[in-house]
């Protein structure tokens, strides 16, 4: 009897046994994921760095990987763009960066809800976008496909261990969490050139004869500017104009008028950006405006200060061209006693260059 009872007792032992042991593999697996957070895509974050850390100088963290397509945000005073990868932006992200997940803002969507506040672990062969101010200095980097930010102006680095730490290096992002924006971009100098048309009038008394008449002639314009900041600038230019003909009274003969029309001028510049290339502006200033005319065999020169308004726009090709659009109007101002100008208008399309 006992020689049966002893090896059903002692199978019921390696049950129990097996059982413990299954149980306490759970155990383990729980303990070393409990820190650990999925989102919809697969993509994992953990609750404090050191537990990111440690997963990825195990070699067991999955990598972020992203799932939405934007294209490049500069931010104001940030020139370029130039791509990379993780490990580019220093010795210090050899095994790539453990960065706390950050939500949307500043017109880009972040990391998944479930990732916000998690350290997200990434590869250190990670594309990003680095960001360049005009001096050719790197401000900050983001991912590249989605362009999202990281929580500071660069990822924070996984830890090496001390034997193989790297010496600190010469240049590298910033990785202080200050926004790009409140770095003080320098003034930037172009020049311009517009092609158009413009339109003027004058009214010619002769005796107690007037006549009023206006014309459209070709013009163009060509300029510098400095823009001082992200909204204010200022800008000098020469403005001329093909002749351009006016009735004459008739105790004239019915002559025409042939007049040409020569501006130099400055003004200021107030705009912002509309789109990730597009800028408008609106310009106010004076011109001194020189009318060279000839009746009947007479030649005339008249010069006259002219209050001076309009709006331009300006859409980027690349970092230092664009095309230009100017719309320019120049308020009446009498001449002599025989002569009153009208207003006049100025449209021409052309291009910039920033240096």
């Amino acid at each position: 009897m006992r020689a049966w009872i002893l090896p059903e007792i002692f199978m019921k032992n390696i049950k129990l046994l097996s059982a413990l042991a299954a149980v306490g593999a759970s155990f383990v697996a729980f303990e070393a994921h409990a820190g650990m957070v999925s989102d919809a895509h697969g993509n994992v974050g953990y609750d404090t760095a050191e537990e990111c850390d440690a997963a990825v100088q195990s070699g067991q963290a999955k990598f972020y990987e992203s799932f939405t397509h934007k294209p490049t945000l500069k931010r104001p005073g940030e020139t370029s763009v130039q791509a990379a990868t993780i490990k580019d932006l220093g010795p210090q992200y050899r095994l790539g960066a453990c960065d706390k997940g950050v939500g949307r803002r500043m017109g880009r969507d972040g990391v998944s809800k479930a990732l916000q506040g998690k350290y997200i672990p990434f590869s250190p062969d990670m594309q990003v976008n680095v960001y360049l101010d005009a001096s050719g200095k790197p401000t900050r980097a983001s991912m590249q496909q989605c362009d999202n930010w990281f929580s500071g102006n660069a990822p924070r680095a996984v830890p090496l261990p001390p034997e193989h730490a790297p010496e600190p290096a010469a240049e590298a992002a910033p990785a202080k969490n200050e926004p790009a924006a409140e770095k003080k971009a320098g003034a930037r100098p172009y020049v311009f050139g517009t092609a158009g048309a413009l339109r003027d009038g004058a009214s010619v008394k002769r005796g107690n004869r007037r006549n009023k008449d206006r014309d459209t002639s070709a013009a163009g314009q060509v300029g510098a500017g400095v823009q001082f900041n992200e909204w204010l600038g200022g800008e000098v230019y020469y403005q001329g104009a093909d002749k351009q003909e006016y009735d004459a009274p008739e105790n004239l003969g019915n002559e025409k008028v042939e007049v040409r029309n020569d501006t130099y001028g400055g003004r200021l510049t107030a705009g912002t950006k509309v789109a990730k290339k597009a800028r408008v502006f609106a310009k106010a200033g004076v011109a001194g405006v020189r009318h060279k005319s000839k009746t009947a065999g007479a030649k005339d020169s008249d010069t006259k200060a002219r209050a001076t308004a309009g709006v331009g726009a300006t859409v980027d090709v690349n970092d230092n061209w664009a095309v230009r659009a100017d719309y320019d109007h120049y308020f009446k101002r009498n001449g002599d006693e025989d002569v009153k100008w009208k207003g006049a208008d100025y449209l021409g399309v052309g291009a910039q260059y920033k240096f």
